[in-house]
């Protein structure tokens, strides 16, 4: 029998601490779509249907004369919540399977280690910063196949990421990219950009200067929306910038009116 000397033993156990040690906690949760989920998408999607449409997002939604009608209606200011039941009964009849969603998720469930790293990488640095980026304990994904491309809940820690049956996405081929944009909405919702009550444009500038600071690296694919003042550029030239983004917008603001 070999037995391990006590010094060698205490080696061993201290490898294997650090070792899990290194690895981030899981921090996402993956939700299967339901018919309620999906109803609610394509409702809120319809709701807002004129305001997507001004900003040029790419809408995705059933082809279907009902949600042609009720497009029609949204338009016109009479859609509303009693319109819900008609888009459940046209997904219950058929439109909606399961299936349609298990290559996204297995897409994502491969990038979960890569976004358990991102949140850690947060975690650890927002410590240094002088305003709060909101944390959740746990994410939740819920993947839809009607939308714009990504959505957020500030208050529940909630991201909704738009696919298809193929598993492709809008604007990035990994969905990391989307996730962690949605993140960081969540992240600087309250503490920024309710706040200060930044634009739509200038808030999309804001998050994705901040993911590109924090993750280019990671994520080469990720781009800047062509929206917002080009001038909050000046403030963030890199992401130990970020430790006094509060006081930059702020600048910001005074020396010019929002988009």
């Amino acid at each position: 029998m070999n037995i391990l000397r006590p010094s060698l033993l205490l080696i061993a156990i201290f490898s294997a601490l650090a070792c899990v040690q290194s690895e981030p906690r899981a921090r996402i949760e993956l939700v299967q779509p339901s018919i309620d989920q999906e109803a609610a998408s394509i409702w809120m999607t319809i709701n807002t249907y004129e305001f997507l449409e001004g900003y040029g997002y790419d809408i995705r939604l059933p082809e279907d004369s009902l949600i042609d009608s009720l497009i029609e209606k949204s338009r016109e200011g009479t859609f509303g919540e009693e319109d819900y039941s008609a888009i459940y009964t046209l997904l219950e009849n058929g439109l909606f399977a399961e299936e349609d969603y298990s290559l996204a998720m297995a897409d994502v469930e491969d990038k979960l280690d890569l976004l358990n790293t991102f949140i850690a990488d947060i975690e650890s640095t927002s410590a240094e910063w002088d305003w709060d980026f909101k944390l959740y304990e746990t994410y939740q994904i819920q993947f839809t196949l009607y939308g714009t491309g990504g959505g957020y809940n500030p208050d529940l820690g909630i991201i909704t990421l738009l696919t298809s049956k193929e598993g492709e996405y809008v604007r990035y081929k990994n969905p990391a990219s989307i996730i962690i944009h949605e993140i960081t909405h969540i992240g600087l919702e309250h503490s920024i950009v309710q706040k200060y009550e930044l634009s739509h444009g200038m808030k999309e500038r804001l998050i994705d200067t901040f993911v590109t600071m924090m993750f280019i690296e990671d994520l080469p694919e990720y781009s800047m929306q062509n929206m917002g003042d080009e001038r909050m550029d000046e403030y963030f030239e890199s992401r130990e910038d970020l430790a006094h983004l509060e006081t930059s917008i702020v600048e910001l603001l005074a020396d010019s009116p929002q988009d």
